[in-house]
Order: structure tokens, then sequence, then C-alpha cells
């Protein structure tokens, strides 16, 4: 039996040893959950992307702001062409606009 601080020393590196695995494992599981397979094409994109992302929310509530009669008609437009890709890109069998 060694001495108190030897214990103490292989029981911190039994501890060092166990996070290590732990972060290991969670770095792991959230790539999982990051990926454009649990994601989809477009969500992961703008998780890899945030920065652009932020910025297109920015200019696009800045023109929201300052030229509502045009905003309004390009988001109607936005959302319309979306909603034609939630229902024509999954008969193309394209993985990103799968309707759940």
């Amino acid at each position: 039996m060694g001495t108190k601080s030897e214990m103490l020393a292989a029981r911190r590196a039994e501890l060092v040893a166990r996070c290590a695995t732990q972060r290991a494992v969670v770095a792991h599981e959230f790539a999982v959950l990051k990926s454009p397979e649990t994601l989809g094409v477009v969500p992961a994109y703008v998780s890899a992307h945030k920065k652009t992302a932020l910025i297109v929310a920015g200019v696009a509530a800045g023109f929201l702001a300052t030229k509502p009669k045009w905003a309004v008609g390009l988001v109607t437009a936005g959302v319309s062409l979306y909603k034609f890709a939630q229902r024509a890109l999954p008969v193309l069998r394209w993985k990103g606009f799968e309707v759940h």
C-alpha cells in the first residue's frame, strides 16, 4: 500500500483518463448530431456557416425595416418557393427536403 499522495496521484490519473474518454464520446455524439444525415442538408449548411447565416438574416431584417413593401413580396415568393421545394424535391429523391 502506498502513501496518501501516491494514492491521490493514482486516483487523479484515473479521473483524468475517464474525463478524456467522456470528452471523446461527447465530441463524437455532437459530430453525429451535427452531420447532414441527421440535420438535413440545409440546416447542416447553416450550422456550418453561422456567420453567413447571421449576415443574411441581418440584411433581410434591414430590408424589411427600410423597404417593407418590397421585402414582403420577396418573403412571400421565398415561402412559396420553399413550399414548392418541399413537395417537389422528395419526388426527385433529394434527401435534404424530406417532408416529415
